[in-house]
């Protein structure tokens, strides 16, 4: 009885333990923000209450990364009732990297993209601890003449970009673009193909633009995000990392908008909202109605021109046709020359009919003596069953008369 009652003790504290792992620490905007300000930096250029929450990535449930969009200060926030925040970076630069897709891998903090003083980047930078500042990372095979990152999400060990390029053309005409990936083991780029559309001033108007929004949570499956409205409400959309799918459904309408004292994150395939008063309520990622959902690789992938997929379509048979021809040939090739070098053998065996020959003299014959053992009786079997076939001599296998132990061919 005291097992089970042990038993069931142990049981229960991991449940509890459970339930505090899918539990991030409060974030108190209003306590971290009298922090910030005492390192007096310009208000204008941190511009906290406007985009802290789409500003912020996560290192674990209590440590969180801060960068105010559009500049390069870094603030690390330690998390709790009484939360401390550091300054680590001693960057004092601004202005060239609004809309960056901030995002963390194996715990190194990266930027990619971002524009600003009339000016766009579209390379990837990561803070480097040591010396508190940004450092530019190199990307092999990346387009020279990408002019802007128009859309970009993490999914494992891949960052998924649409860039467009310096296509020197009016605002009414269709631009270059390229989807492809970044690896993030390796900072090498591989597009998976190029299609036209109309120019980043009407790139929104067709959907394929930046979907993260004013509120972004990040988790290895899905991300959250939030659109702060005129009227003080918020609508959510939930992106599948993995489909490149943006959704928006019944479950996620019903949810508040967050502030300093509620929350709004995720943890595996579930959305978890924490009140004022820290209660919890959750739900799964599918669950609900789908109200609006668009699918970004395939909205790409449809404005692909047809001719330059009919194109891909044709280049694709010919060369299959071209493999086939090839192999073909080659077997009729060898076929050839296998049947021709089969007549000569035979050739040599017709002046010795109604003879027996030792094994050694027989090897010489076929050719094959100056192979190794193993190689001499793999090919002898093989040949000799292929003249039998054939049916102009015949071979056969006699016991040495001397010795018994050994073979001598008789040929007939």
């Amino acid at each position: 009885m005291e097992k089970r009652g042990t038993f069931t003790f142990a049981l229960l504290l991991m449940v509890v333990c459970s339930c505090f792992s899918y539990n991030p620490k409060i974030i108190d905007t209003l306590k971290i923000h009298q922090q910030i300000k005492k390192f007096g930096l310009d208000e204008k250029i941190i511009n906290f209450k406007a985009n802290f929450f789409e500003s912020i990535v996560f290192k674990n449930d209590s440590v969180i990364y801060y960068n105010p969009d559009g500049s390069l200060h870094v603030f690390e926030i330690h998390l709790g009732d009484a939360p401390e925040v550091y300054k680590i970076s001693n960057s004092v630069h601004s202005g060239h990297n609004f809309n960056r897709n901030l995002f963390l891998y194996k715990e190194t903090l990266y930027s990619l993209g971002g524009n600003g003083l009339f000016n766009s980047y579209t390379g990837i930078i990561h803070f480097d601890r040591s010396l508190g500042g940004w450092l530019e990372t190199k990307i092999k095979n990346y387009p020279f003449d990408a002019k802007k990152v128009i859309n970009s999400w993490k999914n494992g060990d891949k960052l998924m970009v649409l860039l467009n390029y310096f296509d020197d053309l009016k605002t009414n005409d269709k631009v270059r673009y390229s989807f492809g990936e970044i690896n993030l083991k390796t900072f090498e780029y591989s597009e998976h193909f190029e299609f036209k559309d109309y120019s980043p001033e009407l790139i929104y108007r067709n959907g394929i633009g930046d979907f993260k929004g004013n509120y972004i949570y990040d988790s290895e499956f899905y991300s959250l995000h939030g659109y702060f409205k005129d009227d003080g409400s918020c609508e959510y959309r939930i992106f599948d990392k993995s489909t490149g799918i943006l959704k928006r459904t019944s479950k996620l309408d019903a949810l508040k908008r967050v502030d300093g004292l509620t929350y709004l994150y995720i943890e595996g395939s579930k959305v978890y909202y924490r009140d004022t008063l820290g209660g919890i309520a959750s739900f799964d990622v599918n669950s609900g109605t789908v109200i609006q959902s668009v699918n970004y690789p395939e909205q790409y992938k449809s404005k692909i021109d047809n001719n330059q997929q009919y194109a891909g379509i044709i280049f694709s048979i010919i060369a299959i046709i071209i493999v086939v021809i090839v192999k073909t040939r080659k077997q009729k090739i060898n076929s050839n020359g296998t049947t021709q070098e089969l007549a000569n053998i035979e050739n040599k065996f017709f002046d010795i009919k109604s003879t027996t020959i030792t094994k050694e003299d027989l090897d010489d014959l076929l050719g094959i003596s100056h192979y190794s053992y193993e190689t001499i009786k793999t090919k002898r079997s093989s040949m000799l069953n292929k003249l039998n076939q054939n049916g102009e001599i015949n071979i056969e296998r006699i016991r040495k008369e001397s010795d018994k132990r050994f073979y001598d061919y008789k040929i007939s």
